[in-house]
């Protein structure tokens, strides 16, 4: 099991911060794809399955999936 701490989860905080620029919709993302990992969806990145099969690592998963940059960070307008 990986274990990652408090400081860990904050670098990779930062960084997805680095990428999308608001912490609102940093928020809104990760809370998105943490219910689409709880429900099964596959991740978008190479990693071990077995460090990565508990709800308490989807977290960490989902910032490291906008990181790098396999997430669709795209915004639609309202018309």
């Amino acid at each position: 099991m990986i274990t990652i701490d408090y400081q860990d989860n904050l670098e990779l905080t930062r960084q997805a911060l680095d990428v999308v620029k608001s912490r609102f919709l940093l928020c809104i993302l990760i809370s998105q794809r943490i219910h689409q990992l709880e429900k099964g969806a596959q991740p978008a990145i190479e990693v071990d399955p077995e460090e990565y099969s508990s709800p308490k690592t989807f977290f960490t998963l989902a910032l490291r999936e906008i990181i790098e940059g396999n997430m669709d960070l795209e915004q639609t307008d309202e018309e």
